[in-house]
């Protein structure tokens, strides 16, 4: 067992109204395509200038580019660009994320369409048509949160394949072995504390922080997955496990920007997330986190997998998306 660790200062909505397809890609097919470009988090949208600066331009600037709740300095959930269908070319074809965009009286429903690996892998592209400007914006506002996960989804799958290229199977075998779950855990991490109920792993490159708490305590409460009973359980453990660089001083919840809660399932077992800001009690210091709670029946307990980033002077959207990936990558033993 590892002594305590002290932290560095140093550091599906189903759509009803709308035509909502996909269309499946060929596995075999798609390791002949080339890898696909552009930046994590970044769509290409594919539609008319005029289009973009008007109404509907602003309906995928609300949806896509909206500040993301939890971050300490103002970032978008997307980075959207605009690309116009005449300057669409070969260059554009193998981005990651590409939305085209087409309204008509030619058209004679709105849908949305998906599409994977057409030019690249592993791409999406998603393809909303309209008769005019206003279906195609009530197609927005009816199919936005569905499209944002999808998006999202695939964005976490993309760094999931790559990290379990890169695995440290002795940290990814302890974390099973200690606390009968799993995570994928990459290269660059360290197990930094392990004790019965809590464990850290961390990576924690030059002036940047990213870490992963897991602990887990009996399921006895009915109210345990509130976000009241929540961040007082995630309190009680950053007090008891992770102290600050100062006497006196450890990490918390900020409360100020209360954490977003939200509840889902992913393979019919059940996820509370909490999406916030955390802080160094009696300190300085502070970042966005990301928690996942679930129950484990076979042992009846509570599981929760907890991420955070410290990096101050930085952009902290996708630095979290990574530590996000790790919890996402959950498993329990059976």
């Amino acid at each position: 067992m590892k002594t305590r660790k002290y932290f560095k200062s140093g550091l599906i909505i189903i759509l009803v109204s709308f035509l909502f397809s996909c269309k499946s890609d060929n596995t075999n097919d798609a390791i002949f395509l080339p890898k696909i470009s552009g930046k994590t988090g970044e769509i290409l949208l594919i539609v008319k200038k005029e289009k973009w600066e008007g109404d509907l331009g602003q309906a995928f600037r609300d949806l896509l580019a909206h500040e993301q709740y939890g971050l300490p300095q103002p970032e978008p959930i997307f980075d959207l660009i605009n690309i116009t269908p005449g300057n669409f070319s070969k260059l554009h074809q193998p981005h990651r994320n590409i939305i085209f965009c087409k309204t008509g009286k030619d058209i004679k429903e709105p849908k949305i369409t998906i599409r994977k690996n057409k030019w690249a892998y592993p791409q999406l592209i998603i393809n909303i048509d309209a008769p005019d400007d206003a279906s195609a914006i009530e197609l927005l506002k009816h199919n936005g949160h569905e499209i944002i996960n999808r998006l999202n989804t695939k964005e976490r799958a993309r760094l999931n394949g790559y990290y379990k290229g890169l695995m440290e199977p002795d940290i990814v075998k302890s974390i099973e072995n200690s606390h009968h779950l799993h995570l994928t855990i990459p290269t660059g991490y360290s197990l930094d504390v392990d004790e019965v109920d809590f464990a850290w792993v961390a990576n924690e490159p030059q002036l940047i922080s990213q870490g992963i708490f897991i602990y887990h305590y009996p399921y006895t409460d009915t109210n345990t997955f509130t976000p009241e009973y929540l961040i007082e359980k995630r309190n009680y453990y950053l007090r008891k496990y992770v102290p600050g660089p100062r006497d006196g001083s450890y990490m918390s919840t900020e409360e100020i920007l209360k954490p977003e809660f939200r509840e889902f399932e992913i393979g019919n077992r059940y996820f509370a997330e909490l999406r916030g800001l955390w802080k160094l009690e009696n300190g300085f210091m502070g970042g966005p986190f990301i928690s996942l709670s679930t129950v484990d029946e076979v042992t009846n307990r509570v599981i929760t997998v907890d991420g955070f980033v410290y990096a101050p002077g930085d952009k902290k959207r996708e630095l979290l998306r990574q530590v996000e990936t790790i919890l996402y990558s959950l498993k329990l033993q059976e």
